[in-house]
């Protein structure tokens, strides 16, 4: 049986922090006796390449230092000869400071320099620049050479890596999650009829990564997605104008000219984009109750500015208590006003069940998280309960790459590759793993069992819409995009066909295309005068296009021999008949775009392709 958490931070501080690291050095290295590398040969091609980058920048040096040299050369050469030429006229004048022998005896010194100064360059500076460009020419190309010597050491190893390893840690590290391959249809229809997860994201909204899982049978979703509003944008212009006007100076009437630059703005409609990254977990403990909570606590907050915090949160909960009698609701805040303070919660909407949720030892943990600034991210993070669906956005995901795309860990340098795997995965399980604390800090959570669900026989895809969509949003932004589009595209996707292991989607983009636009506004100038002033901006035409994808769902034999088999190639030559876009993949998934109708006998020789006959 797995252990349950009930001390979130502590349990991270003092066991999965360094367990994990552990386990992902011995996968790590595993993986490394798996490829058969040779470390030590590698490592001497990178010392030999380190010294030619030494070698490299010592030979820039002198190159820069030379070309400096001749270049201030160059300055004093046209110098010297201006100052002939000026040596030259003084001896014309016959002046009594500069007399002719002197001046006609200095253009002579001056222009000797400037001929020696000449023969330097051309028989000192332009040589070494010349041997210093082929000698960088030389050891550039012998680096490069070792660099990719050292690539050919290390592809074995790049090869090994896929996305799938990142979640397959997190499960060895912390047992009491699963973390499934893909989001499929059938945990998708668990989250949709049980828990009321919507069958589907808004029109302005476009997953581009999901991974979902459970904890002790209760489900759980990591979503990120790209969404866009329509908001404003205000544009500005300007003119100069100029006028006269008349001024008296000693009562006499004098015409100045006076100039003044005429500013007008208009404000048109603009679309906006951003990604938004959240945990969706289900439990049906407290299904009654709702509420929502933000952070409260800035990151440079201390105890006395804390306590002060408290102090005004308990004024505010004595108004909210007696608003609620008036109005025949109840709200009773708890004994404890700190956590009441920092959780926030008061738009809850039934007592019984946020204390049957948020025990005093519940309490303690969720105010031990918000509190925290040295283990996790302290209070970063939203959290909405709506009966049975509870939502986590934190301010720590927002920017994360969660997809464990083994293109973070590519190099050709083993040292560097070991030092990219291990950190981007410790990082993944912090950050992954306080998304989820907020959860984790409710004891009943992980105590409750779910109740017995009654799946569908079948479904009309084998992967939920998360899935299709994340795919599509892998390819080029042009590939499934209307040819005018000049903005990002919202992806929305629907399914027309199910094959025996693949869904054929369609999938339509939503974009504009932009059309520079000017108004003209009309200005008073200080004289009363009217000027149009032109502002140029741009407005934004709705454009959308169909395209149509198949995504093919892999085992974990084919992902395997895909990611690793070395056949990505012969399945993009067959593919290339269906579309002039490689295809994608991630994790168990392989996408490509349809121009033409993909059949089964198609299916069929793919999968000889995946399986080598």
């Amino acid at each position: 049986m797995n252990k349950l958490i009930f001390d979130p931070l502590e349990e991270f501080r003092d066991r999965f922090k360094s367990l994990h690291n552990e386990n992902v050095i011995n996968f790590f290295n595993n993986l490394v006796k798996q490829s058969g590398v040779d470390l030590a040969l590698n490592d001497l091609t990178i010392k030999e390449i380190n010294t030619l980058n030494a070698k490299i920048a010592n030979e820039e040096k002198k190159f820069k230092r030379a070309w400096g040299w001749r270049r201030f050369f160059i300055f004093l050469i046209i110098a010297l000869f201006v100052l002939t030429g000026v040596f030259i006229y003084q001896a014309t004048l016959n002046g009594p400071e500069l007399t002719p022998a002197l001046a006609i005896t200095l253009s002579v010194v001056s222009l000797g320099l400037a001929i020696a100064l000449i023969v330097i360059n051309i028989k000192v500076y332009r040589p070494r620049i010349k041997n210093a460009e082929q000698e960088l020419k030389n050891l550039t190309n012998k680096r490069d050479a070792k660099i990719d010597e050292a690539w050919s050491q290390m592809n074995p190893l790049n090869a090994l890596f896929d996305s799938s390893m990142t979640p397959m840690l997190v499960e060895k590290t912390i047992p009491l999650l699963t973390m499934d391959p893909v989001f499929d249809s059938r945990r998708f229809d668990y989250l949709n009829r049980k828990y009321g997860l919507s069958a589907e994201l808004d029109v302005d909204s476009s997953a581009l990564f999901v991974q979902s899982g459970e904890i002790q049978g209760n489900p759980f979703l990591l979503s990120r997605a790209l969404n866009t509003y329509m908001g404003t944008k205000t544009y500005t212009g300007s003119i100069t104008v100029s006028y006269t006007v008349t001024v008296y100076v000693n009562n006499k009437a004098q015409t100045q000219v006076r100039t003044e630059t005429l500013t007008a703005s208009v404000t048109k409609p603009c679309p906006y984009y951003y990604n938004d990254t959240v945990i969706i977990y289900g439990n049906e403990a407290a299904p009654n109750l709702s509420f929502s909570r933000y952070p409260q606590l800035p990151l440079d907050w201390t105890p006395k500015s804390l306590n002060a915090f408290v102090k005004k949160e308990e004024k505010q909960m004595k108004k909210l208590t007696e608003q609620a009698l008036k109005k025949g609701h109840q709200f009773t805040p708890m004994g404890n006003s700190e956590f009441e303070a920092l959780f926030n919660a008061y738009n809850r909407t039934n007592e019984l069940e946020f204390r049957l949720l948020f025990t005093a030892l519940g309490q303690s943990e969720i105010t031990d998280l918000i509190k925290d600034k040295k283990v996790g991210f302290g209070d970063d993070f939203e959290f909405h309960k709506t009966k049975n669906l509870n939502l986590i956005r934190s301010r720590h995901s927002q920017a994360f790459d969660y997809s464990g795309d083994p293109r973070n860990y590519y190099h050709y340098n083993n040292k560097e590759i070991a030092k990219r795997f291990i950190t981007y995965n410790n990082d993944f399980i912090r950050y992954f793993y306080f998304n989820l604390a907020p959860i984790l800090a409710v004891p009943l959570y992980q105590q409750h069992k779910p109740q017995e669900f009654i799946y569908a026989q079948d479904y009309k895809s084998h992967l939920s819409f998360y899935e299709h969509e994340a795919a599509a949003n892998q390819f080029p932004s042009d590939a499934l995009s209307h040819p005018e589009s000049n903005t990002k595209n919202i992806l929305k996707t629907k399914v027309l066909n199910k094959g025996k292991d693949f869904d054929v989607v369609g999938v339509t983009s939503y974009g504009y295309k932009t059309i520079n636009r000017t108004t003209m506004v009309p200005k008073r100038a200080r004289n009363g005068s009217v000027h149009q002033v032109p502002v140029h901006w741009v407005e934004y035409i709705p454009v959308e296009h169909e395209s149509v994808i198949n995504v093919k769902v892999l085992n974990e034999e084919a992902e395997n021999k895909v990611t690793h088999g070395g056949i990505l190639g012969q399945i993009e030559e067959y593919l290339s008949k269906y579309s002039k876009n490689s295809p994608v993949t991630s994790r168990r998934v392989l996408a490509f775009i349809m121009h033409e109708t993909f059949k089964a006998d198609d299916n069929e020789y793919l999968d000889k392709i995946i399986k080598g006959k």
